[in-house]
Protein backbone atom coordinates (compact mmCIF):
# COMPACT_ATOMS: atom_id res chain seq x y z
CA UNK A 1 0.00 0.00 0.00
CA UNK A 2 1.47 3.88 -1.13
CA UNK A 3 1.84 6.57 1.13
CA UNK A 4 -0.61 8.65 1.23
CA UNK A 5 1.03 12.72 0.67
CA UNK A 6 -0.78 15.49 2.22
CA UNK A 7 0.36 19.25 0.72
CA UNK A 8 -0.13 21.69 3.48
CA UNK A 9 -1.06 25.45 1.62
CA UNK A 10 0.14 28.61 3.31
CA UNK A 11 -3.01 31.12 2.97
CA UNK A 12 -1.62 34.64 3.54
CA UNK A 13 -3.58 37.30 4.60
CA UNK A 14 -2.31 40.42 3.90
CA UNK A 15 -2.78 43.11 7.43
CA UNK A 16 -0.74 45.45 6.09
CA UNK A 17 -0.18 48.20 3.03
CA UNK A 18 2.89 48.51 0.98
CA UNK A 19 4.26 51.68 -0.34
CA UNK A 20 6.82 52.28 -2.84
CA UNK A 21 9.07 55.38 -2.78
CA UNK A 22 11.71 56.62 -5.52
CA UNK A 23 13.99 58.77 -3.99
CA UNK A 24 17.65 59.50 -4.79
CA UNK A 25 18.59 59.78 -0.94
CA UNK A 26 20.40 57.54 1.21
CA UNK A 27 17.94 55.47 3.82
CA UNK A 28 19.05 57.08 6.74
CA UNK A 29 18.62 60.53 4.96
CA UNK A 30 14.99 59.67 3.98
CA UNK A 31 14.15 58.82 7.51
CA UNK A 32 15.22 61.79 8.63
CA UNK A 33 13.61 63.48 6.20
CA UNK A 34 10.31 61.94 7.04
CA UNK A 35 10.66 62.16 10.72
CA UNK A 36 10.81 65.90 10.56
CA UNK A 37 8.37 66.68 8.13
CA UNK A 38 6.13 64.45 9.77
CA UNK A 39 7.11 63.84 13.10
CA UNK A 40 7.76 60.80 13.29
CA UNK A 41 11.20 58.72 15.06
CA UNK A 42 12.07 56.40 12.56
CA UNK A 43 14.77 54.44 13.91
CA UNK A 44 17.43 52.20 12.43
CA UNK A 45 16.89 48.06 13.30
CA UNK A 46 19.62 45.06 12.56
CA UNK A 47 19.44 45.15 9.12
CA UNK A 48 17.44 41.93 7.34
CA UNK A 49 19.25 39.00 6.09
CA UNK A 50 17.35 36.92 3.81
CA UNK A 51 18.43 34.16 1.34
CA UNK A 52 17.55 34.53 -2.21
CA UNK A 53 16.99 30.87 -3.70
CA UNK A 54 17.47 31.77 -7.24
CA UNK A 55 20.59 33.51 -6.53
CA UNK A 56 22.06 31.37 -4.11
CA UNK A 57 23.16 33.40 -2.21
CA UNK A 58 22.32 35.86 0.95
CA UNK A 59 20.87 39.26 0.83
CA UNK A 60 21.20 41.97 3.34
CA UNK A 61 18.88 45.02 2.98
CA UNK A 62 18.45 48.38 5.70
CA UNK A 63 15.63 48.51 7.65
CA UNK A 64 13.75 51.36 9.98
CA UNK A 65 11.29 51.55 11.32
CA UNK A 66 8.24 53.68 13.76
CA UNK A 67 5.77 52.39 15.76
CA UNK A 68 2.82 55.06 16.94
CA UNK A 69 1.57 54.58 20.00
CA UNK A 70 -1.18 56.40 19.85
CA UNK A 71 -2.66 54.85 16.53
CA UNK A 72 -1.57 51.42 16.84
CA UNK A 73 0.12 51.63 12.99
CA UNK A 74 4.17 50.15 12.73
CA UNK A 75 5.66 51.80 9.58
CA UNK A 76 8.83 50.44 8.44
CA UNK A 77 11.09 51.39 5.79
CA UNK A 78 13.12 49.10 3.82
CA UNK A 79 15.88 49.84 0.94
CA UNK A 80 14.58 47.71 -1.62
CA UNK A 81 18.37 46.95 -2.95
CA UNK A 82 21.39 45.44 -2.08
CA UNK A 83 24.26 44.67 -3.38
CA UNK A 84 23.07 41.54 -5.23
CA UNK A 85 19.56 41.87 -6.10
CA UNK A 86 16.17 43.59 -4.97
CA UNK A 87 14.20 42.55 -1.63
CA UNK A 88 11.34 42.38 -4.06
CA UNK A 89 11.93 41.62 -7.34
CA UNK A 90 9.05 42.46 -8.66
CA UNK A 91 9.59 46.31 -7.80
CA UNK A 92 12.89 46.98 -9.18
CA UNK A 93 11.84 50.39 -10.06
CA UNK A 94 11.50 51.16 -6.56
CA UNK A 95 14.26 52.48 -4.26
CA UNK A 96 12.38 52.06 -1.15
CA UNK A 97 9.38 50.44 0.46
CA UNK A 98 7.59 51.28 3.19
CA UNK A 99 5.40 48.50 5.13
CA UNK A 100 2.76 49.70 7.56
CA UNK A 101 1.07 47.48 9.54
CA UNK A 102 -1.83 48.06 12.37
CA UNK A 103 -5.25 49.85 12.71
CA UNK A 104 -4.92 51.41 9.19
CA UNK A 105 -7.40 53.69 7.42
CA UNK A 106 -7.44 54.63 3.66
CA UNK A 107 -7.66 58.55 4.60
CA UNK A 108 -4.37 57.80 6.73
CA UNK A 109 -2.75 56.17 3.71
CA UNK A 110 -3.22 58.93 1.48
CA UNK A 111 -2.14 61.72 3.71
CA UNK A 112 0.71 59.41 4.55
CA UNK A 113 1.39 59.19 1.15
CA UNK A 114 1.27 63.04 -0.10
CA UNK A 115 3.32 64.09 2.94
CA UNK A 116 5.93 61.78 1.76
CA UNK A 117 5.36 62.36 -1.86
CA UNK A 118 5.85 65.97 -0.96
CA UNK A 119 9.34 65.70 0.52
CA UNK A 120 12.09 67.64 -1.79
CA UNK A 121 14.27 64.18 -2.61
CA UNK A 122 11.01 62.10 -3.44
CA UNK A 123 10.31 61.87 -6.64
CA UNK A 124 7.10 59.09 -6.38
CA UNK A 125 5.09 57.35 -3.04
CA UNK A 126 2.56 54.78 -4.62
CA UNK A 127 1.06 52.25 -3.52
CA UNK A 128 2.17 48.62 -4.54
CA UNK A 129 -0.22 45.96 -5.80
CA UNK A 130 0.10 42.86 -3.78
CA UNK A 131 -1.14 40.43 -6.15
CA UNK A 132 1.61 41.19 -8.43
CA UNK A 133 4.10 39.99 -5.39
CA UNK A 134 4.93 36.49 -5.50
CA UNK A 135 7.90 36.04 -2.82
CA UNK A 136 5.05 37.72 -0.27
CA UNK A 137 6.43 35.63 2.54
CA UNK A 138 9.29 38.45 2.66
CA UNK A 139 6.88 40.82 3.90
CA UNK A 140 5.98 38.45 6.89
CA UNK A 141 9.30 39.11 8.93
CA UNK A 142 7.22 40.35 11.87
Amino acid sequence: MGVKKHKLELAIEEDFCLLGVVADEPDYKLCWLINHALDMNFEKQDELQLFHSKLDEEQVFSNFSYHDQDALITFRIIRNRSENGYFLDELKNIDFLIHIQGDITTTRINSFMQAVGALEPVRMCVPSDLSRIKNKERLMLW
